[in-house]
């Protein structure tokens, strides 16, 4: 006689809402125990009665805009990096008998890569053993929340084995008839007790709510300026409360910026002198300037961290994006460090001698570096022309050796001009050889040093 298996009749549903603010206007009518009932998805034999205690309010007067809610489609809101998701979670009983429900486990997964292996682990938001009884034709409700720091595609699995004597009647039916199955992967029969495995996934995407747009500028070696485009690419007005840049994991180390966030404001928010703050229209976009004037600080940090505090229109809860990039300024390597210690410090003089000092010093305490210097010649496709170029005379010592026992060195140039008006250094080549180890490294540096030329 062939094994039959029980077939789940379905009587639990499980269902999955976020809860957010609302926006306070006539349309969106919140849960704040004011209507009764409100009208949501769920059947009308299963109306969600909105009362102060099912929301913690202790009285009409705390409502303010924390604790009013709205129900919303998890698949049409936006959710933004760092909002804490209000989560509001259903399990209806749809039989005619009591239903318990035990084991019950909530766990989110972000889902950056298809391949398994790859996977997060989940994070197991609630957890318990704690059986729940739900009576026939009624719901049980849950809430929680949870707060989301990376953009990218999540899954929220819900997992729980429910019981009910409706299970168990079907069951005795069957076996009279029929081998019954004791377990599978969707039930196991324990004391003539049948327990299904029910599960329930609900993806949702969490988006950014800036595009970062990063541009390094080399001024004058010893000088690195850092512009960042800032655009709102959400669909609601974003205010950006503070804004600073940091080397990654130096949380103290702030770089300055060009102008103050007060002086940004005032010439950005021109039609709204009242604000004490930056607001950003959806899609408006911001530029703001960091400058940089210790060269150890942009020759060794690879990498940045941009933090923005910023509020969401009717919430009042302050957010924080965190944006990284890596170092792209035209002077950084992994070799050396290179700063200007002598030029010019005013105007040059028109056919007038003068010279340049180009400190090179070793990033590796315990490494051994040939480095050579030469003007790298103007091919007939750059896109400058040599009509604003100084003319190098001379490179004095066109080769220097970094080992463990000389870490620093100098390339000295003597240049000069026969322009007047802005020029600027000429195409340099840097070529490092690491001995044997690893193949040479050429490193071409355009207009590194500008100046202004002026006849006698």
């Amino acid at each position: 006689m062939q094994s039959e298996e029980l077939k789940n009749p379905k009587y639990l549903e499980i269902k999955f809402y976020r809860l957010t603010t609302p926006l306070l206007n006539y349309s969106s009518l919140p849960l704040s125990g004011l209507y009764n009932p409100i009208l949501t998805q769920e059947s009308k034999e299963f109306q969600l009665n909105s009362k102060f205690k099912n929301f913690d309010i202790a009285s009409p007067n705390f409502l303010n805009t924390e604790n009013l809610l709205t129900i919303t489609n998890t698949q049409c809101e936006k959710i933004l990096i760092d909002e804490m998701m209000d989560n509001f979670i259903t399990f209806v009983n749809k039989s005619r008998d009591e239903m318990t429900i035990k084991d019950l486990k909530i766990e989110l997964k972000l889902e950056e890569n298809k391949n398994k292996n790859n996977e997060k682990p989940m994070q197991c938001i609630l957890g318990e053993n704690n059986e729940i009884k739900i009576p026939a034709k009624k719901s049980y409700p849950l809430f929680f929340n949870t707060n989301i720091a990376k953009a990218g595609k999540y899954q929220l699995n819900i997992s729980c084995h429910s019981l009910n004597p409706l299970y168990d009647i079907d069951y005795y039916k069957k076996k009279q008839r029929n081998t019954i199955k004791d377990s599978t992967l969707n039930y196991y029969i324990k004391n003539n007790t049948v327990e299904f495995f029910e599960f329930q996934k609900f993806n949702f995407e969490v988006y950014n709510p800036f595009f970062i747009k990063e541009k390094f500028y080399n001024f004058n070696v010893n000088q690195c300026l850092i512009s960042i485009k800032i655009k709102n690419i959400t669909d609601n007005i974003l205010t950006i409360l503070d804004l600073f840049l940091v080397p990654k994991g130096k949380n103290m180390n702030k770089v300055e910026l060009v102008k103050t966030l007060d002086e940004i404001k005032n010439n950005f928010n021109k039609n709204d002198n009242d604000s004490k703050y930056i607001t950003l229209q959806s899609k408006e976009e911001l530029m703001v300037l960091f400058r940089i004037t210790d060269p150890d600080l942009f020759n060794e940090k690879n990498e940045f961290t941009l933090t923005i505090n910023w509020l969401k229109k009717f919430d009042f809860t302050t957010k924080i994006f965190k944006y990284d990039f890596n170092n792209a300024l035209n002077i950084f390597n992994n070799y050396y460090k290179m700063t200007v210690t002598e030029k010019p410090e005013g105007d040059i003089i028109l056919n007038q001698n003068f010279k340049i000092i180009i400190n090179i010093k070793s990033k590796n305490k315990e490494g051994k570096y040939s480095i050579s210097l030469s003007q790298e010649p103007i091919r007939d496709n750059d896109i400058k022309s040599d009509d604003r170029e100084i003319e190098i005379i001379d490179i004095i010592e066109k080769k220097m050796e970094l080992n463990p026992k000389i870490q620093s060195n100098n390339f000295i140039l003597i240049c000069k001009s026969d322009i007047l008006g802005s020029v600027y250094l000429p195409k340099l080549r840097f070529i490092v050889n690491e001995g044997d180890k690893n193949p040479p490294i050429e490193n071409v540096y355009d207009s590194l040093l500008s100046f202004n030329c002026i006849s006698k």
